[in-house]
């Protein structure tokens, strides 16, 4: 929406990269923050039926939590690290969102 809005100033090469972030390509690690998609995924997580160490493919976690001072963290064998490790809805469906936007502007060029 932005890009739309203010192309000028966010270009398409900002919204790749937020999708690129999801997929893996961040400064902490390579794990694809999105379950089955990428060759490092999320495989351990605390899903949205509540069962312990599940694993739902597609499914969203928040990812990389900054503590103090500064140490970036990303427990990838604890799913109860909820800042790190819950399948979230609401990410789904930005996911999606953000997927579509993609998606659309690689049908532009």
């Amino acid at each position: 929406m932005a890009h739309k809005a203010y192309p000028q100033i966010i270009e398409p090469e900002h919204v790749y990269r937020g999708l690129n972030y999801l997929f893996g390509c961040h400064p902490y690690s390579n794990i694809s923050f999105v379950s089955a998609v990428g060759t490092k995924s999320k495989k351990v997580a605390y899903g949205s039926n509540r069962a312990d160490f599940s694993f739902i493919a597609g499914g969203i976690v928040p990812g990389v939590l900054i503590l103090n001072p500064d140490f970036p963290e990303n427990k990838e064998d604890w799913p109860f690290f909820w800042g790190e490790n819950e399948y979230i809805i609401d990410i789904g469906a930005s996911y999606i969102y953000l997927a579509n936007a993609v998606n659309e502007l690689l049908d532009k060029n």
